[in-house]
């Protein structure tokens, strides 16, 4: 950044403001506490009045201090791209990408895609998590990038999202089960008790919710397991089950008229996505087939 003192603590206000704390935006800006807070300090004295009050124990931003970071996070965010565009336009050298996912894509797109970019020289730190907390995470600025299976209520003036890919939801049993009709007393497993798939599926299909599970287990891939032990039906995406489906020790039982699928979208924050090494994961994944 500049060395105006001005934007110097518009940066730490605005680190502050993301990450929730000055400890964490001291250490995400490699700065001491006293000074990101002198900086914080300076800010409401030429604003003229408090951007952050005590909750507990931790702050939260006044609505002075939300006013301010609508207006200056765009242009602060431009700023550190130009300057780390400048910095460089190679990959290796920048430090590493934080990238986060649910466990079924990290294992099946991510993790898979990333050999090209390691042999260039980019290092590369995965986290598992479910959508909402990824996308706090990379306001937090703790994640680079996140692949999100879920984007109602993202803050998209915050969120730079492009479209990955579709999964489609299939209603599945082991070879050989019955076909599937509502109101038949089946067992089914799911990832989590609320079952989003699943209450996707059955209200797209019949207008109702799913019956409660029978079995949670919070991995997919378990979940896949037990319908091949005879645990009960699922609603799972095509991915995870396609093989099984090929083979011949799964089945398809319910048909919808139309098929049922959820975007998956790739996001960073805004303002970051013209940054290489962003640039490079976002291509990587693009490449999805």
């Amino acid at each position: 950044m500049s060395n105006r003192p001005e934007l110097v603590a518009l940066r730490s206000f605005l680190s502050v403001y993301r990450t929730g704390g000055v400890a964490r935006a001291a250490e995400a800006l490699r700065l001491s506490q006293p000074a990101v807070s002198h900086h914080l300090k300076a800010i409401e004295e030429s604003v003229g009045r408090p951007l952050f009050r005590r909750a507990g124990r931790g702050i939260t931003p006044t609505e002075a201090g939300h006013s301010l970071a609508a207006e200056v996070a765009e242009h602060i965010d431009a700023l550190e791209g130009a300057l780390d565009g400048l910095r460089s336009a190679t990959l290796s050298g920048a430090g590493p990408v934080f990238v986060g996912a649910p466990v079924d894509l990290l294992e099946r797109f991510v993790v898979t895609r990333m050999s090209p970019l390691l042999a260039e020289g980019l290092t590369v730190r995965c986290r598992v998590g479910l959508s909402p907390d990824l996308v706090q995470a990379v306001l937090r600025d703790e994640l680079d990038v996140a692949l999100l299976t879920k984007i109602e209520g993202v803050p998209t003036r915050r969120m730079y999202l492009v479209p990955l890919l579709e999964e489609r939801f299939l209603l599945v049993g082991r070879a050989g089960d019955e076909p599937y009709e509502p109101g038949q007393e089946r067992r089914f497993v799911g990832y989590s008790e609320e079952m989003p798939m699943a209450r996707r599926y059955f209200r797209e299909c019949w207008a109702i919710r799913p019956p409660a599970p029978a079995l949670i287990v919070n991995d997919f891939r378990s979940v896949v397991a037990a319908v091949l032990a005879g645990a009960g039906l699922t609603v799972a995406p095509h991915y995870l089950v396609e093989e099984h489906l090929a083979a011949g020790r799964l089945a398809v039982l319910h048909r919808p008229s139309q098929p049922v699928v959820n975007s998956v979208h790739i996001g960073t924050r805004r303002g970051r996505e013209h940054l290489p090494r962003i640039r490079a994961v976002f291509g990587a994944l693009s490449s999805l087939d």
